[in-house]
């Protein structure tokens, strides 16, 4: 009897004990799939930042493609009117010379014909003075023509410097040029003054509009609001002119740093942002998708709206203007007046 039992009972613990080792292993998997679910969140979270900085570094790689193919072909275009130029030039000599070539043959004729003439008896004296001064008249012009073409070659030599020269010299179009040296440089096209922000929302941010002491009016006229004012270490505004003028040569995005008093910070980053000019009444034309920390996208309601200033009215307001003291006291982009909230 204890012959049967011993076995089954043997039997009965491995099968507990191997129940028990699956049911471990099984709570093992569980737990160790959640650790990874857990870190793919964490190292999503850590990599977004680089990823998304990755994305941006290749839209400047490519846009400044874009810049290098265009001045590429600035440079083809110089180079083909200075080619032809330099052919129409030549021509102009070769023809100039044939026909000169052809007075001096003539007139060595002439001399010629004189001379024989002078041999006999009948010659007349008159005619030859004649003939003496109309070719030292031809050796002048000849003269002249050769200090013009010296005068052409010392141009063209001067074109070809220039030319040089834009070719090795750097196109410096915003303030991504100046990641490295925040503050004031100056870009071109059209160079002006801009101040350059690195630390606020990252490298190559052009400041248009800083309100740090309030010592700056901004009840200002069209034409303050169109040139800019204030100072770059204060309170100022770029001006509607120049920050059309960079919106117009490539695409800009648009970041707003608010702070409160007690020091709480609100941003909000818009993807693309555009004015038109001065005679559409620097509209915003251009406010894409944005996101921030402010919770709501009240720049929005003033897409589409033409700039308006005390003495220019070009808001939706039926009466009244809304850059007035009695409104809002300041230029900008109303419809009936700003949003209310």
């Amino acid at each position: 009897m204890k012959s049967v039992l011993f076995p089954y009972v043997l039997y009965l613990s491995l099968m507990l004990i191997l129940a028990e080792t699956q049911a471990n292993e099984n709570e093992s998997c569980v737990a160790t799939r959640i650790a990874e679910e857990q870190c793919g969140k964490y190292i999503y979270k850590a990599v977004r930042p680089l990823l998304k900085y990755i994305h941006q570094m290749k839209e400047e790689i490519e846009n400044n493609n874009n810049k290098v193919e265009g001045k590429d072909r600035e440079i083809k275009q110089l180079q083909e009117k200075l080619s032809q130029r330099n052919e129409l030039v030549i021509e102009e000599l070769r023809a100039q010379n044939e026909f000169y070539k052809q007075s001096i043959t003539e007139l060595t004729n002439n001399v010629l014909s004189i001379k024989e003439q002078m041999s006999k008896p009948n010659s007349n004296a008159l005619k030859i003075q004649d003939y003496e001064e109309q070719l030292e008249k031809q050796k002048k012009s000849i003269d002249q023509q050769a200090q013009q073409i010296s005068q052409l070659k010392n141009e063209i030599n001067i074109c070809a410097k220039k030319l040089k020269t834009d070719e090795e010299k750097p196109v410096l179009s915003d303030c991504t040029d100046f990641a490295n040296a925040p503050g004031i440089h100056k870009i071109n096209p059209d160079p002006f003054d801009v101040l350059c922000d690195s630390a606020t929302a990252g490298p190559g941010w052009t400041v248009i509009q800083q309100r740090i002491n309030g010592k700056e009016d901004f009840y200002r006229n069209w034409t303050s609001y169109r040139e800019g004012f204030g100072s770059f270490d204060g309170d100022f505004f770029l001006g509607l002119e120049r920050i059309h003028r960079l919106t117009r040569a490539q695409p800009h995005e648009l970041y707003i740093h608010m702070e409160r008093f007690d020091g709480d910070i609100k941003y909000r980053r818009y993807d693309q942002f555009a004015i038109s000019g001065e005679e559409d009444q620097y509209t915003l034309i251009t406010l894409a998708k944005s996101e921030g920390s402010a919770t709501n996208d009240y720049l929005l309601y003033h897409k589409d709206k033409k700039f308006s200033t005390f003495d220019r009215d070009n808001d939706n307001l039926n009466s009244g203007n809304c850059a007035s003291r009695d409104n809002c006291g300041g230029g900008w982009w109303y419809g009936d007046c700003a949003y209310r909230y």
